[in-house]
C-alpha cells in the first residue's frame, strides 16, 4: 500500500448514514487501511475476518505500548486517561488491567482469573438470570410500557455481574450508579471510578475474613501451581474491567438485538416457531447487533508485514468488528439476518475478539442474551416498539457506526 494514500476518516457522513455499506467498500478496497481521528496519529484498521484473527494472535502486536522496544510517548489509552483527568492514585489500577498485559504476564493473570469464569460458575448463574429477567419483564408488562434499556437491560446485566463478582445486593444500586457515571462523558469519571475501586478494596477485606461462593472470594483464594497469587491492585483492576464490560456491553446488546428482530419479522417468526434455534440466533445477533464498533488497539513491537502491508514499529493497529463480522468471505449474504445460520468451527463472529485476549466473559454474555431473547420474544409475543424506529435516539455516536441507545421505549 502506498503510504501517501489519503487517510480515511470514520467521521465521514457515509459511516454514519450507511456504515455497513461504507465498510463493505472499504473492505473490498483492502484488508488494511489507514484511518484518522481528530487530534491523534493515523491508525491501521483491519477490515477482513481472517486477517483480523491472524493479527490478534500475532505476538508481535502488543496491547501495552511500553512493550514496544525504545518507544516513548503515551498510548491511545494513556491519552484517554489524561483527557479524563484521572488522578495518579487511580492510574495503578488501570495499569494492572488484564486487557493491557502481554505475553507471560497476560497468561499469568488469565490463568489465575479463569476459575472464576468456569463452566460450573456460569451455569450456576442461570436460575438467578431467569429470576431477575422474569421479574423485570413482569413489572414492565404490568405497566404496559416502559424503557427496555432502563427498566430491563441495565438492571438485569447489573444484577448478574454484581452477583458473579460477589457484590452484596444491598450495594448493587450504588454500583450501578457508579457504572452509569463511569460511562457518561458529562459526569466525573474519576470520582465514580474511585468509588468503585475503594468499595472493591473493602469487599476484598471482607471476603478474606469470610469467603463466599463468588468471584472475589475465588480471586482472593486462588493460588497458582507455583504459589503465585493476584495482588490486591490486580484484583481491584480485574473487578473494574469485568463490571464495566459485563454491565454496559451486554446491556446495550439487548436493545440492539431487539431492534434487529423487530426489523426482521420473518426471522422473529421463524425463531418463535423453532425456539431450539435460539443458540444459533444468539450467535447471529452477536454478529449483527454487537454494540462495540472496534477492537482495542494493538501496537507493532517491531517492523512487520501484515496483510501484505508494511507496518512500522510503534504503529497502532485496530480492527473494525462491524466490518469483519460482515465479511462475505466468511458469511454468505452477510447483510441478511439469518437466525438459523450455522457456521463451521472457527468461522464464527468476532464480537468477542480473537486470540489470547478473546473476552473472558463471552459465555456469560451469551447466556444473558439467550435468556433475554427467550423471555422477551419467545415466551411472549406482544413486545413492540412504542415509537417508530427512525425516532429512536442515541446517547452517543461512535465513529464506525456503533450506536448506543439513550432510551428504547417499548409497549406490550
Amino acid at each position: 500500500m502506498d503510504m501517501a494514500e489519503p487517510i480515511v476518516s470514520l467521521l465521514n457522513p457515509e459511516f454514519e448514514d450507511d456504515p455497513i455499506g461504507a465498510f463493505a467498500r472499504l473492505r473490498e478496497k483492502s484488508p488494511l487501511v489507514r484511518i484518522g481521528f481528530p487530534g491523534g496519529p493515523p491508525v491501521w484498521l483491519i477490515t477482513r475476518s481472517e486477517e483480523f484473527k491472524a493479527a490478534w494472535s500475532d505476538p508481535r502486536l502488543v496491547t501495552n505500548i511500553s512493550n514496544v522496544p525504545g518507544h516513548r510517548g503515551p498510548s491511545i489509552a494513556d491519552q484517554a486517561l489524561t483527557s479524563l483527568d484521572v488522578p495518579g492514585e487511580l492510574l495503578r489500577y488501570f495499569t494492572s488491567n488484564l486487557m493491557l498485559q502481554d505475553g507471560s504476564n497476560h497468561t499469568r493473570l488469565r490463568r489465575l482469573v479463569a476459575p472464576a469464569f468456569s463452566v460450573r460458575r456460569i451455569k450456576a448463574l442461570r436460575p438467578r438470570i431467569e429470576e431477575v429477567s422474569a421479574r423485570l419483564i413482569g413489572a414492565l408488562a404490568q405497566k404496559g410500557s416502559g424503557d427496555l434499556l432502563k427498566d430491563y437491560a441495565t438492571p438485569l446485566t447489573g444484577a448478574v455481574i454484581c452477583d458473579l463478582v460477589g457484590i452484596d445486593e444491598a450495594d448493587q444500586a450504588q454500583i450501578r450508579r457508579w457504572m452509569d457515571e463511569y460511562a457518561n462523558v458529562d459526569r466525573d469519571f474519576a470520582t465514580s471510578a474511585l468509588g468503585l475501586f475503594e468499595y472493591t478494596r473493602k469487599l476484598i477485606e471482607r471476603r478474606r475474613a469470610e469467603p463466599a461462593d463468588d468471584m472475589i472470594s475465588a480471586l482472593v483464594q486462588t493460588v497458582g501451581d507455583d504459589g503465585d497469587r493476584l495482588s490486591e491492585d490486580e484484583i481491584v483492576s480485574m473487578v473494574g474491567v469485568l463490571v464495566n464490560g459485563g454491565y454496559h456491553s451486554t446491556a446495550h446488546f439487548i436493545p440492539n438485538a431487539a431492534i434487529t428482530l423487530l426489523d426482521n419479522p420473518d426471522q422473529l417468526a421463524l425463531l418463535r416457531a423453532r425456539p431450539e434455534a435460539l443458540p444459533h440466533a444468539i450467535n447471529e445477533l452477536m454478529r449483527i447487533a454487537n454494540p462495540i464498533p472496534s477492537a482495542g488497539p494493538r501496537y507493532a513491537a517491531e517492523d512487520m508485514e501484515l496483510a501484505g502491508v508494511s507496518i512500522c514499529k510503534g504503529d497502532a493497529v485496530t480492527g473494525s468488528l462491524q466490518s469483519v463480522n460482515y465479511d462475505p468471505r466468511v458469511f454468505s449474504e452477510p447483510e441478511r439476518c439469518n437466525v438459523e445460520r450455522v457456521l463451521k468451527r472457527g468461522e464464527g463472529h468476532l464480537a468477542f475478539g480473537a486470540g489470547p485476549h478473546r473476552c473472558i466473559g463471552a459465555a456469560l454474555a451469551e447466556l444473558e442474551g439467550a435468556v433475554a431473547i427467550d423471555h422477551l420474544f419467545i415466551q411472549r409475543d406482544t413486545l413492540e416498539l412504542a415509537v417508530k424506529s427512525s425516532e429512536l435516539r442515541y446517547r452517543e455516536l461512535i465513529p464506525g457506526g456503533a450506536r448506543l441507545f439513550s432510551a428504547f421505549p417499548v409497549r406490550f
